[in-house]
C-alpha cells in the first residue's frame, strides 16, 4: 500500500478516470431523477395516496426508486447504454400518461 499524507491507496487501486463513462452517468442520473419526478409530481398533484400500494403509479414509482439506487459506476458503459435506453422509454411513457 502506496501512503499519503492524508490517506492509505490500496495497491489495486486505478486513479485512471473514465470521462466518458463518468459524463454518461451523470447525464443519465440528471435524466432517470426528472423522469420520477414527473411522476411523482402526478400522483401528489392528482392526490393519489402515495402510500397505497394498489395504485399502479405508485408501483412504478417504486420500481423507479430501486433503478435509481444501482451503482451505476460498476457497470459497464454498454449497460449504461441500455439504461439509458429503458429510461428513455420510460420517459415517453411517463409523458403519456401525464398528458
Amino acid at each position: 500500500m502506496k501512503t499519503n499524507k492524508i490517506f492509505t491507496i490500496p495497491e489495486n487501486y486505478t486513479t485512471k478516470l473514465d470521462y466518458d463513462k463518468t459524463f454518461k452517468i451523470a447525464i443519465l442520473n440528471e435524466f432517470a431523477n426528472g423522469v420520477y419526478s414527473r411522476l411523482l409530481n402526478f400522483v401528489l398533484n392528482n392526490g393519489m395516496d402515495r402510500q397505497d400500494k394498489n395504485n399502479p403509479y405508485n408501483v412504478l414509482l417504486d420500481q423507479f426508486v430501486e433503478m435509481l439506487d444501482i451503482n451505476l459506476f460498476k457497470m459497464s458503459f454498454e449497460k449504461l447504454e441500455m439504461l439509458d435506453g429503458y429510461w428513455k422509454h420510460m420517459n415517453k411513457y411517463i409523458r403519456e400518461i401525464t398528458k
